[in-house]
């Protein structure tokens, strides 16, 4: 496509008098760079600025706690109490505008969100008390006196106001997700019977007069509100709640409106979904809110592509994009859209590795395809002494591709081998399930970016150390991945038995004809053999899931959202029957198998195949080799350890990294 066929992506907009270049929006996102007491710091400012530069019309700045001692959601939030706090805003600002975006402020309180070890008293506040569930006399959240509410309303009103003073053009109220402005507007939390809550127009008391001090402190800057179109939640707001509630929350003294979805404590896979959601499933929510409303509206979620942006905006779906994790994995994606190059964008696939390295009291945003995400101010891998040696990369894999192309940019000359007919390696077995198609987005990206760039490519290449020793690279990059694991069970080497990984790549296409009589088994109740499972129901095959843990346990290791809904798949699908607690224990040649429950019982099963996912470990034997051969040499991806693929690639960026740090020269600091 070209910039033309774009042009509802990028016809500038306005809300109130401020005028944004284009309608891509920057969705709030927490980052964990904050420092611990609040402060805006250098890495943020570099996170924001690199995002700027690539083409964002308004880049909304994460959530800002309004009052830390009893609203803190994250343990490196940014707050926005003091007039000490406003010089990093005045730095990250700059950096937004100076980069052409434009920059808004998100402001926030947790409520009964917050983090308990952060507030005062250990004890979240909220419009109602929130008991515990297994003690209800128990609270993990109070409900807020009169004076209390007052002071929080003057707190945003505060807030804004630095913000203002710190150069913020636009500000949000986050009201989305649960967090406080959500939950007195909800009855699913607010239980008030005061002027507070009891019934709808009460409930939105809070919210107005939020809406009304934020807009005294802001004056003639455009207002944004941030809400959810549908709680998914039994007694809360659905989206004809909201159709209803959205025109008198405008009349407040709104400019926009930012509808998101989902409650963060009952429908998470609402807020941040899995990779089996469909792209632009919120579209019609955002456009009954629109058809509702005489302000702009902008939708978030699960938008991925130019297209699905532009035909949003054409069609009346929405006025404006906000992307979240497309930003994290390509800052440039906006400027890829409108030079009309969407094929150059590096895809978000929705598998929120970005969700997992994030949380937590140690987490740090990050990307799985984009490994310098959250470490901007890294500096960019050089080659220094060693640019134009020979580098070699064994594997061809996300971190294998990631690390040829990475040391192909720095400056060596860079080969990449891999054994098998196709680029892709785990990204294979990785898309091979239901549901997980996106990430072929990934695969496909990466090998368009090696075809377009020097490194030489060699398939079906097996790499010897007698090569290697041969003619000795600077640096040999192993990611080879891993081997199953010899598993010490009668008949494993049965003609009956397959090897669940390698069907996942595709290599086993001898299964015989679906057969209730005889079902298919899957031995393991991780990731792999959960989604085997999967697979092979989809396939029309009866399956048999035997897992050594309780049935609680399955895909322990896979990222918590895809989990849930993993989980709640294979329980639902008729299919799929469980066994769990149970070891294999034998398996014969005519297809029987034997099994052992954790009772110690024995019993039979016939099946047509038996399927292993009971993991894989590296194998180190080039390994060793390497360094009897005194070759330099990094281990990435699962030839290092079992992980992600996000793991994989942030390996090989690491490995990088370091090669060119051992050839760099490092001046003397001045001080």
């Amino acid at each position: 496509m070209t910039e033309h066929q774009y042009k509802s992506l990028f016809t500038p907009i306005r809300l109130r008098n401020l005028e944004i270049p284009n309608r891509v929006v920057m969705a709030p996102m927490s980052t964990n760079l904050g420092s611990l007491d609040g402060y805006v710091t250098p890495e943020q400012v570099a996170f924001y600025r690199v995002r700027a530069e690539g083409g964002t019309g308004m880049i909304i700045v994460e959530f800002c706690c309004v009052d830390g001692a009893t609203g803190r959601s994250e343990h490196r939030q940014l707050t926005l109490e003091s007039p000490a706090q406003v010089a990093g805003h005045q730095r990250l600002v700059k950096a937004i505008i100076d980069a052409g975006s434009v920059a808004c402020l998100q402001l926030q309180h947790g409520g009964q969100a917050s983090k308990r070890e952060l507030v005062r008293d250990g004890l979240p506040v909220a419009p109602s008390d929130v008991p515990t569930r297994s003690d209800p006399t128990v609270l993990k959240a109070r409900g807020m006196s009169e004076t209390e509410i007052e002071e929080l309303i003057e707190s945003f009103g505060r807030a804004a106001e630095l913000g203002v003073q710190a150069g913020y053009q636009a500000v949000e109220l986050h009201g989305a997700h649960g967090y406080l402005l959500t939950c007195f507007l909800t009855p699913f939390c607010n239980h008030r019977n005061d002027s507070w809550g009891g019934d709808e127009e009460r409930r939105l008391n809070f919210p107005r007069r939020v809406i009304q001090r934020v807009r005294q402190a802001i004056g003639d800057r455009p207002l944004i509100y941030r809400l959810s179109a549908d709680e998914f939640t039994t007694g809360g707001l659905d989206i004809d709640d909201m159709v209803r509630i959205a025109p008198k929350l405008v009349e407040a003294g709104l400019d926009a409106l930012h509808v998101s979805m989902g409650l963060g404590f009952t429908s998470f896979d609402k807020v941040i979904e899995p990779m089996s959601t469909p792209e632009g499933w919120r579209l019609p929510y955002s456009r009954r809110i629109r058809e509702a409303v005489t302000v702009p509206v902008i939708s978030v979620g699960q938008i991925r592509w130019p297209d699905t942006a532009e035909r949003a905006i054409a069609e009346g779906d929405a006025d404006l994009i906000a992307l979240g994790r497309p930003l994290l994995a390509d800052p440039a994606w906006a400027a890829w859209a409108k030079t009309g190059q969407p094929e150059k964008i590096r895809p978000c696939t929705s598998c929120n590795y970005c969700v997992a390295v994030s949380s937590g009291p140690h987490g740090v945003i990050g990307c799985a395809e984009n490994p310098r995400t959250g470490h901007e101010l890294d500096v960019f891998p050089d080659a220094g002494s060693l640019r134009g040696e020979r580098a070699v990369v064994i594997g061809g894999g996300p971190g294998g591709m990631s690390a040829a192309l990475l040391l192909q940019q720095a400056g060596f000359r860079t080969e990449l081998h891999e054994s098998r007919a196709m680029l892709g390696g785990g990204l294979i077995a990785s898309a091979a399930p239901p549901f997980k198609d996106k990430l072929t987005w990934y695969q496909d990206y990466l090998i368009r970016q090696l075809a377009q760039s020097p490194v030489k490519v060699y398939l079906n290449s097996v790499v010897d150390i007698s090569s290697l020793r041969d003619d000795p690279p600077a640096i040999v990059l192993l990611g080879t991945g891993a081997q199953p694991v010899a598993l010490p069970i009668k008949g494993i080497d049965s003609p009956c038995v397959i090897d669940a990984y390698e069907l996942l790549m595709g290599d086993i296409d001898c299964l015989p004809e679906p057969d209730d009589s005889r079902p298919t088994l899957v031995y393991g109740g991780g990731e792999t053999g959960c989604e085997t499972a999967e697979l092979l129901a989809e396939k029309g095959y009866s399956v048999v899931l035997v897992s050594r843990s309780p049935a609680s346990k399955l895909a322990r290791s896979a990222e918590m959202i895809y989990r849930g809904v993993l989980k709640q798949r294979l329980m639902e699908n008729p299919a799929i029957r469980i066994i769990e607690n149970t070891s294999l224990m034998e398996i014969s040649a005519e297809g029987s198998v034997t099994l052992k429950d954790h009772h110690g019982t024995r019993s039979e099963l016939l099946i047509s195949r038996a399927l292993i996912a009971q993991g894989r470990r590296p194998d180190h034997s080039l390994t060793n080799q390497l360094i009897e051969a005194g070759i330099p040499f990094s281990v990435i991806g699962d030839s290092r350890r079992g992980g992600r693929i996000g793991d994989a690639v942030r390996d090989a960026y690491q490995a990088v990294l370091a090669v060119c740090a051992s050839a760099s020269k490092q001046p003397l600091m001045a001080c």
